[in-house]
């Protein structure tokens, strides 16, 4: 059989398994097992399986999953992401739009405290979106700065999703982690440049209203008060950085930090710990089950030998590799418009893993590629997940269309962002280069 069609036959079969509501980890399985019984002609491939669920989970870079989980967990239900917004809030003070641009600020903070995009896309949508909608913002443009500044969380370290990605891939997680502080920077310059030009072209977008600036002296007692959680920026990315921990151990730090900042601001009780570590168990549990089939997915893939001839026939087109590279992010780009990002990743990462070897591309830069693509997939309609997440905290006079337009020309913005990258890969790669190992 043609490697296309080997690949159509497994990828049809996928989208169909999932079509029906299972679980996606389960949708693999199923397909592992009935593929694996098909290429070897019976039930010998199975001996495969147990090993490969085994060395996909057993990985101590994985650790780093949890950890940054239960930190961003901590933080959540004590309440100190609260405080964060509260002091963004002080420091905009008295100017148009100001409610969107403390969306933005407060997303870009969280993000750099929570690896989880679609929790600060929730909260930031059930605490700012009330008080623009009593201010009269525009309602789309206000849906669309919460939706991509909670999504921030994707790139800005500590990010769940590089993670789990460098994991897959095979990839430096650290590199993965430090190298989407460029990109998630700048889609945070293109949201603020874009919220002055619309502002200034139509002023009734964000009317201006009466509001006490707070003084410097108490702008600064402020921002002291959430002094403590510099240590968990220290005590994540600046140890990446400058080579003192793992990842793992990096993630680790960061979660026992949290713990003790929450104690520091006595916000620490029984029920938060219990609902941290609820959250965390839910969430990792899923992914890893995840992990698991799409390892096992991987080695089917490499037993028919279709990932590989699928390599090679595009290694051999007669096109610049540029050509190749974009076609491939439009294609990840498509399918976050009908699946989430981790389905996504699943499917994608084990035919790809050898296509950037076979090009030579650096991959740092093509995963960070990969990553903001997943970003765009979450807020994208018609299934971006973030959205979903935003319409559950909104009212409900506030429609999935209203949604959906809002979030338009932040996709676009991104794709912008994505453009950038190909062609200035330094945006994702200098900051890795850094590191010191």
């Amino acid at each position: 059989m043609e490697w296309w069609l080997i690949l159509t036959v497994i990828f049809v079969s996928l989208m169909a398994a999932m079509a029906t509501g299972i679980p996606v980890a389960f949708a693999f399985m199923i397909l592992n097992i009935v593929g694996l019984y098909i290429v070897t002609g019976g039930t010998v491939g199975f001996a495969l399986l147990p090993g490969a669920i085994y060395t996909s989970v057993a990985s101590f870079p994985l650790l780093a999953l949890p950890m940054f989980f239960l930190l961003g967990e901590i933080l959540y239900h004590s309440g100190v992401f609260g405080m964060v917004m509260d002091v963004t809030d002080k420091w905009i003070g008295g100017v148009r739009a100001r409610l969107l641009f403390v969306a933005l600020g407060a997303g870009t903070i969280l993000a750099a405290l929570s690896g989880a995009g679609m929790a600060d896309t929730a909260l930031l949508g059930s605490t700012i979106f009330p008080e623009v909608e009593k201010r009269g913002y525009d309602r789309r443009l206000s849906l669309g700065v919460i939706t991509s500044a909670g999504l921030l969380a994707v790139l800005i370290p500590p990010s769940g999703l590089a993670v789990l990605l460098g994991s897959l891939a095979e990839v430096s997680i650290s590199g993965l982690l430090i190298g989407g502080i460029g990109p998630g920077l700048l889609m945070v310059f293109f949201y603020f440049w874009y919220i002055i030009i619309r502002v200034r072209m139509n002023p009734n977008l964000a009317p201006a209203y009466d509001q006490a600036s707070p003084s410097f002296p108490e702008k600064v007692k402020a921002t002291v008060v959430l002094a403590p959680l510099l240590l968990i920026i220290v005590g994540v990315v600046g140890f990446i950085i400058f080579g003192i921990a793992t990842p793992s151990e990096a993630a680790a730090t960061g979660a026992l930090i949290a713990i003790l900042v929450t104690i520091i601001y006595r916000r620490l009780t029984w029920d938060v710990l219990k609902k941290s570590f609820l959250g965390v168990v839910k969430i990792v549990g899923m992914v890893l089950l995840i992990i698991s089939g799409a390892v096992s997915f991987g080695q089917l893939l490499a037993m028919t030998g279709a990932a590989r001839e699928f390599m090679e026939f595009l290694t051999g087109l007669p096109v610049h590799p540029t050509i190749i590279l974009i076609a491939i992010q439009m294609a990840v780009l498509l399918l976050g418009f009908f699946i989430d990002g981790i389905s996504i990743m699943m499917i994608t990462i084990p035919v790809l893993v050898p296509v950037v070897n076979g090009f030579g591309w650096d991959p740092i830069w093509f995963w960070i590629l990969f990553l903001v693509n997943m970003t765009i997939g979450s807020e994208s309609p018609p299934f971006g997940l973030a959205l979903f997440a935003l319409k559950g905290v909104v009212p409900s006079y506030v429609t999935m269309g209203d949604i959906y337009r809002a979030q338009i020309p932040f996709v676009i913005m991104d794709m912008g962002v994505v453009a950038v990258i190909i062609f200035i890969p330094g945006i994702a790669t200098y900051l890795p280069s850094l590191i010191q190992t």
